[in-house]
């Protein structure tokens, strides 16, 4: 893909973003009213995934595939909510489970604190991978069907530990972080493997949601994995470096939780289908060698990341 394709790509993320002038929380506001979809809609995300309310079901296993192929063309923008990277290639999808139809990927993005809570407990940060069914020629399309767009939600916890598949992401951010930078697509140098940045998906909530910035469409399908991946609270701050305005930065950028209703949140196992997909190490090894200078502790985080498991 050229250039002026990740261009309208990412033209297209800002046009659906900033339809509306609309905010977060801050020291001078608590949270706001967007209007319209996200006031009186009755399928709105996030919500509080819990043990105790979710029923319990056994389901096909997900299918990601392509996500241990490293991503070397990707663009990254601030729009003043997030920080978005798109520009994938085609052939990341996400099928299986309770999907009819495969998805694409087609945007990811970070939310600092976590949107969704598990049991009632906010992690530090989210990692939104969005999906476009390919019956829609478009996110824009998608996002007029309740089946248009399923959402990996990723929980990221507090960790000593640094998690070295952010850093391709961070070491970019200087290159968005200031207000002049704001809706201006930056190539991301470097790679990105998103296969480090999932954890197993051998168990995980899903359940009928929204976007959770407007319009607040209800179009999403909703997968959140119920295993966490360990962050660095100093990388998470690196995100809170991120300007929205001119000298003001973006020090959180979830929404509230939003009614559970009366949906079914369904809380899916294993029970049928293998048990793990391991990436092979032939693929993983050159982009480990390439990406990361060796610390005192980068065996282990390597050795662990060479067993990403999905289902």
């Amino acid at each position: 893909m050229h250039f002026c394709t990740f261009l309208l790509i990412a033209c297209c993320f800002w046009t659906l973003s900033r339809a509306a002038h609309w905010s977060y929380p801050s020291e001078e506001n608590s949270f706001l009213k967007w209007g319209g979809l996200c006031d009186k809609g009755s399928r709105q995300s996030p919500i509080n995934l819990s043990l105790r309310e979710a029923r319990n079901v056994s389901g096909g296993r997900l299918q990601l595939r392509n996500y241990y192929e490293p991503q070397r063309t990707l663009i990254m923008v601030n729009n003043g909510h997030t920080i978005s990277l798109s520009g994938f290639d085609q052939g990341l999808t996400l099928s299986g489970g309770f999907l009819k139809n495969p998805y694409v990927l087609e945007q990811l993005h970070l939310h600092w604190g976590s949107e969704h809570t598990l049991n009632g407990i906010r992690y530090p940060l989210e990692g939104h991978f969005v999906h476009r069914n390919t019956l829609y020629p478009n996110l824009k399309t998608a996002m007029n069907y309740k089946d248009g767009i399923a959402v990996i939600g990723v929980l990221y916890h507090e960790s000593s530990e640094k998690n070295y598949a952010f850093d391709s992401i961070i070491r970019n951010l200087g290159d968005v972080q200031p207000y002049k930078m704001l809706d201006q697509p930056v190539p991301l140098v470097g790679s990105l493997l998103l296969a480090f940045l999932i954890p197993s998906m051998s168990n995980y909530y899903t359940y009928a949601g929204s976007l959770t910035t407007p319009s607040c469409a209800e179009s999403v399908t909703w997968i959140v994995p119920t295993e966490t991946y360990p962050v660095k609270l100093g990388q998470v701050n690196m995100f809170r470096q991120i300007e929205y305005e001119k000298e003001k930065k973006l020090s959180n950028n979830y929404r509230e939780l939003q009614s559970k209703g009366d949906r079914d949140v369904l809380l899916v196992s294993r029970a049928s289908g293998p048990a793990r997909l391991t990436v092979p190490v032939f693929l993983i090894l050159p982009f480990v060698l390439a990406n990361w200078k060796f610390r005192s502790n980068d065996n282990i985080f390597i050795g662990r990341m060479l067993e990403i498991k999905f289902l």
